[in-house]
């Protein structure tokens, strides 16, 4: 298209202008395409799982104040809690939980966003909730799948890629949503 757009023998500057917009519009379609296709592939290939001990309590803060500016509210029932966890995956689940949250949340409402950890015996509990549109009735059975998006600039592979990652840690990832109140997704990992 490129080099098309190099040679083209039109002679009315107009038409060259009509030309050059067609060529540029197109690759810039290219070139998202070829995003999307990286980013399909880098779901499908995700890298394996690596295990160690870790401090969930200091990974999700990082993440939290990756979004400092969003006023999000952090709470955890102890100070460090250990268990076996991917840090480098354990953010991606947590900023694409908030970024979906604050995605959620009209422009005209003020944002309350919460993240909650807490410790059981066997299990710690984690909780990212919103006050956003929340998740409408016909998409509740599709949310986790990849490619569903109900955004316009999304390709819809976020909570694929939180539901793979919390699958790995073998973990169980649920949500709760009220229509145009706001959602809450729940993780348990096991300890």
């Amino acid at each position: 298209v490129q080099s098309f757009q190099r040679t083209s023998s039109l002679e009315s500057k107009q038409e060259k202008n009509k030309l050059n917009d067609f060529c540029d519009t197109l690759i810039e379609q290219i070139d998202t395409m070829s995003s999307v296709a990286t980013s399909f592939s880098d779901f499908a290939t995700l890298p394996k799982t690596q295990l160690e001990k870790s401090d969930i309590v200091d990974a999700t803060k990082k993440a939290v104040e990756i979004f400092e500016q969003n006023n999000i509210n952090f709470q955890s029932s102890k100070e460090s809690i250990v268990i076996k966890l991917d840090k480098e995956q354990w953010i991606r689940v947590m900023t694409n939980l908030i970024k979906n949250s604050i995605q959620a949340i009209p422009s005209d409402r003020e944002q309350n966003i919460n993240v909650e950890i807490s410790d059981s015996t066997n299990s710690v509990k984690i909780v990212v909730s919103d006050n956003g549109l929340g998740v409408l009735e016909k998409n509740k059975e599709k949310i986790f799948e990849p490619k569903f998006t109900t955004k316009t600039d999304g390709m819809g592979l976020g909570l694929g890629i939180v539901k793979n990652i919390i699958n790995s840690h073998r973990g169980k990832i649920s949500y709760k949503s009220k229509p145009k109140k706001g959602t809450k997704f729940i993780i348990s990992l096991p300890k």
